[in-house]
């Protein structure tokens, strides 16, 4: 059996490696981001050529019997995005290789489920619910981006505790600790300029989402405006889980609730807030995975070849990746 090519790829960063049929990685690899609603298709071809170098390099044998790719790419939810990322993503391998493009969303599942039916919460600098049922539907709620959506994304904190001080200092809000802990990360001494620190950041989208780390240090300190939005943003991500179960799965059917993504790293926040507002639907159960997003991708991989995915593999990838 030939070799697998697992990819992971998001807006900011880019994993791929290349595994065998026991889950045993040979080769990895790491880039910039591939996401194609944000780059040019020569900046995504340069990308994924640097990619193929790398595990050319570290593994030349293995490249060249690499029989199915599985690539989880962020924003490549429509069928004319996959396609122009699958043509990208053929050059340079062999025209019999069998190549998948999926959203990263998908991925991010298997590193819980493991190939099986569920659903997953990501929650990073954006966030989506997505669900795969055992009849193989898809759906998602949210993933609308940073504009329109992103409820519970880092973005989305570090918008709403920013807000919470402007608020604040135009005395229609109430005060907060996040006042003092925003100045003291942006070292200015009022909020004009912390407004104008934003707006000139190379990337004030990347700059508000980094914010959430600040937003957690107030939840901690148990700041009545943070603790508030915390809560409104849970029982927001809550409505989005249970939307997706509700439209995918039958009554009582029991599913499992794969959190990925930055902000579910403290698990005494939002999992664990999560945890209790779910417990109105019991049948879904939380998951907090130790496998990379690669990892689930070179399960997608496996599958592809037809792949019984057992406790053995799944060691063996998570083995392979920690080294």
């Amino acid at each position: 059996m030939g070799y697998v090519i697992g990819m992971d790829g998001g807006g900011t960063k880019t994993i791929a490696v290349i595994a065998d049929e026991t889950g045993a990685v040979k080769a990895s690899a790491s880039a910039g981001p591939t996401n194609p609603n944000v780059l040019s298709s020569e900046t995504l071809k340069t990308t994924i050529r640097h990619l193929y170098h790398q595990l050319q390099q570290q593994a030349p044998g293995a490249y060249e019997k690499v029989e199915t790719v599985f690539a989880g790419i962020s924003g490549a939810g429509r069928e004319e995005t996959q396609h122009m990322v699958m043509k990208i993503i053929t050059n340079h391998l062999s025209s019999s290789t069998d190549i998948q493009v999926v959203p990263d969303s998908i991925n991010a599942l298997y590193t819980g489920t493991f190939g099986k039916p569920g659903i997953v919460q990501i929650a990073g600098t954006g966030s989506i619910t997505y669900g795969i049922n055992k009849e193989n539907e898809h759906r998602r709620v949210g993933g609308w981006g940073f504009l329109f959506g992103d409820t519970g994304s880092g973005y989305d904190l570090g918008r709403r505790a920013i807000i919470a001080v402007l608020e604040a200092e135009d005395s229609v809000g109430e005060r907060t600790v996040l006042k003092e802990l925003l100045f003291e990360y942006f070292h200015v001494q009022n909020a004009r300029e912390l407004i104008e620190k934003v707006y000139a950041a190379q990337s004030p989208r990347r700059e508000i989402s980094s914010l959430s780390k600040i937003v957690f240090q107030a939840y901690k300190k148990n700041d009545l405006i943070t603790v508030g939005f915390i809560n409104e943003v849970v029982k927001n991500i809550s409505s989005h889980i249970q939307s997706v179960y509700t439209q995918l799965f039958q009554y009582q059917e029991r599913v499992p609730v794969v959190l990925v993504g930055g902000l579910f790293s403290d698990t005494t926040i939002l999992p664990s807030l999560l945890e209790n507002e779910l417990k109105c639907t019991p049948t879904l159960t939380i998951y907090l995975p130790k496998l990379s997003p690669v990892g689930g991708s070179v399960i997608g991989g496996l599958l592809m070849q037809k792949v019984q995915i057992n406790k053995t593999i799944i060691k063996q990838i998570k083995h392979s990746l920690s080294k």
